[in-house]
């Protein structure tokens, strides 16, 4: 096993595990440039050939949109390393397709933006039971109880080493042209200096990237290790084939047939033996409908130390405790099922019912126009008293309005399908009084309120 450790696979805190991943990357680096590096500049090589001059800046955003692609490389590669430490250069590439398109759509888009994603992609990837995304949620959570939540350190960390490292390698490009060849760099040659820059970024993504997968994996494998006891798993794993050439030679050395050695019965001593078997520690056999300890052996009287009865003391007391309060909090909770849910009046459809009934009772909104008009509310009266009229002539003269109707609608069908003519024309004025008062804020004439509230008395003592 290709152990990044100084000795054993072991426990370790968050920081020691992601610093464990520089080790393996340092081991691994090798591997890394005929599977990683020389593919990624040979592809950003194409880009800048075969895109268009206008549309050279879309090279930036395809590496960088590619990157789960790449990560998924680094990962297979120091996956197969870290367990197998003479894994030869084709074993490496053997399986390397199926690492890297299992999830890739996902990585490429939702997932990418996840701070997570380098300690995460392991699960994903490696671990071969998760089959659907609920699943895969439960694992996570699972796993950042052993620590991956770090990740969201080393995302930050790779981040800013990347605008770091380009900013930097930027000023030295500067200050050498400046210092060095006593020329500054063509301002307008705007073409050669992000050509200079996208080399760079290139460059850096090689050695940033690496580093933030194998960081992530060490995390991965520390958190496994901390919530699974994964090493003693490994370390089992490694005596597989010991194990199977020690029964290989038990099989073929030791006899087929093999007998206990036979004592005279002189030399059995069965009086010791009945002496043990009738002793209070082996019990004895009653009959009962309990499950229980045959005949269990009084428990003996022997003397503790101080410390323990005090223990014990303290371990009852919070016993008694815990259980109080799981007796207070369940009788809070039947008060609270009995005061709030249980007693919970049935009448909530009845009183929105009846609330919609007095919302369309002419008696009712005729009664609030007369007390918003004693509180000199001359428009919220004005409005109560229209609608009272409305409903007036649908309660007491059956007259049907449709649900889109305005006002003027409202006094046109009144005019279609009433026969008194004065109360017809006595309701458009109504109308035409609130129209102008809602609409262009125009005082009705002195005396049309009450004009307006004798009209609804009179639709409705004419139903009487």
């Amino acid at each position: 096993m290709n152990l990044p450790y100084n000795d054993t696979l072991k426990r370790k805190s968050v920081q020691e595990a992601a610093d464990t991943g520089i080790l393996l990357w340092r081991e691994n680096f090798f591997y890394f440039i005929p599977l990683f590096a020389i593919p990624l500049w040979l592809f950003a090589f194409a880009l800048r050939v075969f895109i268009p001059g206008s549309f050279v800046y879309l090279s930036w955003l395809i590496i960088w949109f590619l990157k789960p692609l790449y990560d998924r490389i680094i990962l297979h590669i120091i996956s197969i390393k870290f367990f197998d430490k003479d894994a030869s250069f084709n074993r490496i590439c053997r399986g390397l397709s199926g690492s890297i398109f299992k999830g890739l759509p996902g990585d490429l888009l939702w997932r990418r933006f996840s701070p997570l994603r380098s300690a995460v992609m392991p699960a994903r990837i490696l671990e071969k039971n998760i089959k659907t995304f609920k699943a895969f949620n439960e694992r996570k959570k699972y796993l950042l109880n052993g620590g991956i939540g770090y990740c969201l350190i080393l995302t930050i960390w790779g981040f800013a080493v990347e605008i770091a490292l380009l900013y930097g390698e930027a000023a030295f490009y500067y200050t050498i042209n400046e210092l060095v060849f006593n020329r500054m760099l063509p301002a307008g040659d705007i073409q050669q200096i992000e050509l200079l820059l996208f080399a760079a970024w290139c460059f850096n993504l090689i050695f940033i990237e690496t580093i933030y997968v194998c960081m992530g994996f060490t995390l991965y494998i520390n958190s496994r290790v901390a919530i699974e006891g994964w090493d003693i798993e490994v370390a089992f794993r490694g005596f597989k084939k010991l194990a199977a050439i020690v029964l290989a030679a038990a099989f073929l050395f030791i006899p087929a047939n093999i007998y206990a050695e036979k004592q005279p019965a002189n030399d059995v001593p069965y009086e010791l033996l009945q002496k043990i078997y009738e002793s209070p520690d082996f019990g004895g056999e009653e009959e009962s409908w309990r499950v229980k300890l045959k005949n269990p052996a009084q428990r003996r009287a022997v003397s503790r130390p101080m410390s323990e009865n005090l223990h014990e003391i303290i371990a009852n007391s919070l016993l008694i405790i815990l259980i109080g309060i799981i007796i207070v909090i369940a009788a809070f909770l039947i008060v609270y099922l009995c005061k709030y849910k249980w007693n919970k009046p049935p009448a909530d459809k009845y009183i929105q019912k009846t609330q919609r009934n007095t919302a369309e009772d002419p008696v009712f909104l005729l009664e609030k126009a007369l007390h918003y008009h004693k509180q000199g509310e001359i428009r919220l009266a004005w409005g109560f008293c229209t609608a009272a009229a409305i409903y007036s002539w649908h309660v007491f003269r059956g007259i049907i309005f449709p649900p889109n109707a305005t006002e003027n609608d409202c006094a046109n069908i009144v005019v279609l399908k009433t026969d008194n003519n004065s109360e017809a024309e006595m309701f458009a004025k109504l109308i035409n009084n609130w129209v102008y008062l809602a609409y262009a804020k125009r005082l009705p004439a002195e005396g049309s309120f009450d004009e307006a509230v004798n009209l609804c008395f009179s639709l409705r003592e004419k139903n009487g």
